[in-house]
């Protein structure tokens, strides 16, 4: 390549020096390693890469860069982004959905989000993407991961990494604040980190690592479960919820991503807000779009069996499953596996259930879930398990249909959405966590909710629930 020019803006430090990985910012952004260490804040010239472009042959060093250099290096690159531009289109292409107003109200939360985040990406700065382990968790990440593969084709020399975890709570606890604050320190970069947390966090166990974070990276977060009296979402650099913006959880964290994925950069996410809609039983999604269905299903699934022993998966990423989904003859293998399989499960559910006359018309489908054969791996999860169950329900009894499942200390709850005004779940489960000692926690949607119970005390819990529904056998 011709001498190219630039600041030395960002090293991924590895064991050995000459592993290390650095960012070099000019008119484009270049990552490679080097023959010769560099040093972050140096302007150089590079003379000469590998026929790759993965290593930096020779480079001579110009001196070092002011603070206006760098913001002005990174402005121009961040400008090609058209950010701006992005936010107006996607205004527009919005007009008219369901969820188009709150977009529009998020927007300008969305471009400060999207600006933030972009920095650190050009930048070379390390980015921490920690996803919920569901199909609407996966599905904003793939749409993001689509994003950041059209910025690296426009504006990067070499391979751009970012760090993809699937999480498998729904806190930012301790432990994976640790983890990546152990992460962050293997860099050097003019740039703060960006961890960002995406359908998950918004609960009391995020709080400590939300306060922990001030200083040491910028945290983002897209959620969309419902904001608890005293959330202290100032803690985050940027908190992005529908419910702030008269919305609500029908609005997924998926179809969130998904929209922040399109301010990045114009990308076709279609096919996850489908099935991120689908996956979390959305009002908003359409269960009778089958191509949707189908991405969805194999969504939930990758995410229930990876990590296990048996699965073949070890690390679950955006670019893997978007790999895995563009091949038919893999994503068939995945689908006819994950659907014959929970078809079965429905089947037994079905004749499992004890069905109980409620209040107000609805009928209330209760299974004891550990009396059920799951695969090895764990297939299907209670959560998409309930879901799929409360289709089948409501396919045979019609819109006034309440699943309730029970398991080893939780409570999985799924019901019409015609219903779930006067039900007030969220509310239920306040007072009864209030009400007795055993109720450990609780929350998640209006139609999808869940509580922690002590485990001994599991059935008692769906006995309470019965009985403010008003049930009779």
């Amino acid at each position: 390549m011709p001498t190219y020019k630039g600041i030395v803006t960002a090293v991924k430090k590895a064991s050995d020096s000459r592993d290390n990985v650095y960012t070099v910012l000019g008119s484009k952004a270049v990552c490679a390693k080097s023959r010769l260490l560099m040093e972050v804040g140096d302007i150089v010239a590079i003379e000469a890469m590998s026929e790759g472009n993965d290593v930096i042959e020779s480079f001579s060093v110009e001196g070092r860069a002011k603070k206006g250099e760098y913001d002005a290096a990174v402005s121009e690159l961040l400008e090609e982004l058209s950010i701006e531009k992005n936010v107006k289109l996607l205004k527009e292409k919005e007009k008219g959905m369901p969820y188009g107003p709150a977009v529009s109200s998020m927007a300008a939360a969305l471009k400060d989000a999207a600006s933030v985040f972009c920095r650190a990406y050009i930048s070379g700065a390390p980015i921490i993407v920690r996803f919920h382990h569901d199909g609407d968790g996966s599905s904003g990440a793939v749409s993001i991961h689509r994003a950041l593969s059209k910025v690296d084709s426009r504006l990067f020399v070499g391979r751009r990494g970012v760090s993809w975890i699937m999480n498998r709570g729904i806190e930012y606890d301790a432990i994976a604040f640790n983890a990546d604050t152990l992460e962050l320190q293997n860099y050097e970069s003019m740039e703060k980190p960006v961890v960002l947390i995406l359908d998950f966090g918004t609960a009391p166990g995020s709080e400590t690592s939300m306060s922990e974070s001030k200083g040491r990276f910028n945290l983002l977060m897209l959620d969309h479960h419902p904001i608890y009296k005293g959330f202290p979402k100032d803690r985050a650099t940027c908190y992005i919820n529908p419910w702030d913006y008269k919305s609500g959880t029908d609005f997924t964290a998926g179809l969130l991503a998904s929209v922040f994925a399109e301010v990045i950069s114009q990308v076709d996410t279609n096919d996850m807000r489908i099935a991120s809609l689908i996956s979390d039983f959305s009002s908003y999604g359409d269960r009778k779009d089958k191509k949707g269905m189908r991405t969805a299903v194999i969504l939930d699934y990758l995410t229930n069996v990876a990590g296990r022993s048996d699965s073949g998966i070890t690390r679950l990423t955006p670019g893997y499953i978007d790999t895995l989904l563009s091949s038919k003859e893999k994503s068939d293998e995945i689908y006819y596996t994950a659907s014959s399989s929970m078809d079965e499960m429905i089947d037994l559910g079905v004749r499992g259930a004890k069905s109980y006359r409620c209040m107000n018309g609805i009928t209330t489908f209760v299974l004891n879930f550990d009396m059920l054969p799951r695969s090895s791996g764990g297939w299907p999860l209670p959560g998409r398990y309930a879901s799929r169950l409360q289709e089948r329900f409501e396919s045979m009894n019609g819109p006034k249909t309440l699943t309730m499942i029970y398991y080893g200390g939780y409570v999985t709850i799924r019901m019409s959405k015609e219903i779930s005004p006067g039900v007030g779940i969220l509310e239920m489960i306040e007072r009864l966590t209030k009400s007795v000692e055993y109720i450990e926690s609780g929350g998640g949607h209006n139609e999808a909710a869940s509580i922690k119970v002590k485990k001994e005390n599991t059935k008692d819990a769906t006995d309470m629930v019965l009985r403010e529904l008003g049930a009779k056998s």
